[in-house]
């Protein structure tokens, strides 16, 4: 299976959205999605990640992850678990958009399982809750 397609919207100068000045949001959602994006992950965590952040994944999940975890220590060990067992040979976010006090990232990645040296495409949508400044919640919708 490969990823799906990536569309970008290519819009003549005439349909480009009004510039605004950027939120502290806006801010946030692209510095943090710009860390995702070069592969610090760990580094976004440690720099937007609020002490009492909820990470939720799907129930049914498969992943090497809990379904829920509370608080950074438990959502840090849940990311670098993840990170341990899978590694992302390609990556592609749209986004973010930003509504509200939240964020919306879509992900598509091409992940390696470390043990198995198996490769899958995977995507996903990532919703952020932001509170002071900081992600006090992220959740993830995928397959």
């Amino acid at each position: 299976m490969e990823l799906r397609p990536f569309i970008r919207r290519n819009f003549p100068p005439s349909f480009e959205k009004p510039r605004h000045e950027m939120s502290d949001l806006d801010n946030l959602a692209h510095d943090f999605s710009s860390l995702i994006r070069s592969g610090q992950a760990v580094l976004a965590a440690e720099k937007y990640w609020a002490t009492d952040i909820v990470s939720i994944e799907p129930e049914h999940s498969a992943e090497h992850t809990l379904s829920l975890a509370s608080g950074y220590d438990a959502a840090y060990g849940k990311l670098t678990n993840w990170l341990n067992h899978s590694a992302m040979e390609e990556l592609c976010i749209d986004g973010p958009f930003v509504t509200g006090n939240r964020f919306a990232l879509f992900i598509d990645m091409l992940i390696k399982r470390r043990a198995t040296g198996r490769r899958q495409p995977f995507s996903e949508i990532a919703i952020y809750t932001v509170r002071d400044g900081k992600i006090v919640e992220e959740r993830y919708f995928y397959d």
